[in-house]
């Protein structure tokens, strides 16, 4: 693992990222327990805790603390994923000490307020009802439904109305008490900021942070089920529709991890890749045509996505499936292999070119306990793939005929009965789009 700056009192380790060229200090601290710890039945509890942290600590309401932030020149925002949550914010340097404060507040000190709750439930199901606007939020739910089914995985890391109805106050403050422990924490800042001064003005803020830790649940391996799978999601008058494909991806640093990244840039990870010109550019079926690998602490998704009018719907999909037919079958040219590894290569540059960016991954190397070189390395990793190691690694992560498909659109008869008929599909379930 790699070394921290230092270590405050409570054990929290530190890692600084220096860069004076401007005087502001960006903060980022990761929390390592995420929405996999929600309970059954209350899905959306870690996502809604951490909105409530971010309404402010003990002794100020919510609108005076955006205002105390605003004259600190600051910003903060909150997000959550399924295996941490991050605290994030930038602040000009002269105002990093009570900032800090304001940043430690937040995550051991949230104010956690009735009325702040009341008000924030009502907005995340207001939030929740517009989403049945978002035709590709729907479909990417639908998808990670039917891949990871009853997986920590395929559970909303934002909860749905009925789970996030049943959120009660003493369950946020409970999820919060097991989240937000010293050895939970992970704090990196990057900037105009010292070795010395960090570790002062760090030691100060987060003092007395709750020891203890939280266990992650016992999860089982996903799986994926066999044969081909679609779920429909029925949405009436639909003139356009959303696909997604996929099956299980790949655990965050496995040794073919680079060459898999390497395949699916090449396969549909850019605006020149495989997927994009069959689909957008030899047909025009759709504007967008892209794959995506994920990688977590467990098998994420890969998957591919393409949005084309419902009338090209059923042809669109029998050719990505193709498409993907061939990938594992025949493989990549030598050719796409090289274009692909020169574009991630150069790429690469513009994820280095600040302080923060060259924190994050260094960040993230240590909350999944990647190898020490894990980014470092990455470009000499990337050099080093060759066609038949980018292809073994596809053959060998994805699965043929273990496939998720997930469709947004009409449910006419006539769709039904082409999406049956599509080859290897074994089962097709609709589901209302109002009920995601």
């Amino acid at each position: 693992m790699i070394e921290p700056a230092f270590r405050t009192a409570d054990g929290i380790p530190v890692y600084l990222e220096a860069s004076h060229a401007l005087p502001i200090v960006d903060v980022d601290v990761i929390v390592t327990r995420g929405s996999i710890l929600d309970p059954k039945g209350r899905d959306g509890l870690a996502r809604m805790t951490a909105r409530l942290m971010r309404r402010g600590p003990v002794g100020i309401d919510a609108d005076a603390f955006d205002e105390r932030l605003d004259r600190l020149g600051a910003t903060l925002s909150v997000s959550v994923g399924s295996e941490s949550m991050h605290v994030q914010g930038s602040v000009i340097r002269r105002n990093l000490a009570p900032f800090l404060d304001e940043v430690a507040g937040v995550l051991l000190r949230p104010g956690l307020r009735d009325e702040d709750f009341e008000r924030l439930r009502r907005t995340i199901e207001a939030e929740l009802v517009q989403l049945r606007d978002n035709d590709g939020a729907l479909a990417a739910r639908a998808f990670r439904h039917q891949l990871f089914g009853r997986h920590a995985y395929g559970r909303s890391v934002g909860g749905t109305l009925p789970t996030v109805s049943a959120i009660t106050l003493d369950e946020v403050r409970a999820c919060h008490a097991q989240l937000i422990r010293a050895p939970h924490l992970i704090v990196g800042l990057a900037g105009d900021i010292t070795a010395a001064d960090a570790e002062a003005l760090v030691g100060a803020a987060f003092v007395d942070a709750p020891r203890g830790v939280t266990r992650r649940p016992p999860i089982r391996e996903p799986k994926p089920k066999a044969g081909r799978r679609v779920v429909l999601v029925d949405k009436p008058k639909r003139t356009q529709s959303q696909i997604y494909v996929g099956t299980l991806g790949m655990i965050m640093g496995e040794p073919d991890h680079h060459a898999m990244i390497v395949a699916n840039t090449a396969f549909g990870g850019t605006f020149t890749a495989r997927l994009m010109k069959e689909v957008r550019s030899e047909r025009g079926w759709s504007y967008g045509a892209y794959s995506k690998l994920g990688a977590d602490r467990q098998r994420e998704a890969w998957s591919m996505w393409t949005h084309p009018g419902a009338e090209q719907l059923v042809d669109c999909l029998a050719l990505q499936l193709s498409l993907y037919e061939t990938w594992l079958d025949r493989g990549l040219t030598q050719d796409e292999v090289r274009r692909a590894k020169r574009y991630l290569i150069k790429s690469h540059a513009f994820d280095l070119e600040t302080a923060d960016k060259r924190l994050e991954p260094k960040l993230q190397s240590v909350a999944l306990g990647l190898p020490d070189d894990w980014y470092a390395s990455y470009t000499k990793r990337l050099r080093a793939v060759t066609r038949a190691a980018a292809n073994d690694a596809v053959r060998a992560r994805l699965s043929r005929d273990d496939l998720t498909i997930a469709v947004l659109a009409t449910a006419t008869p006539e769709l039904r009965a082409a999406l049956r008929s599509l080859d290897g599909v074994c089962e097709l379930r609709v589901i209302p789009y109002d009920e995601l």
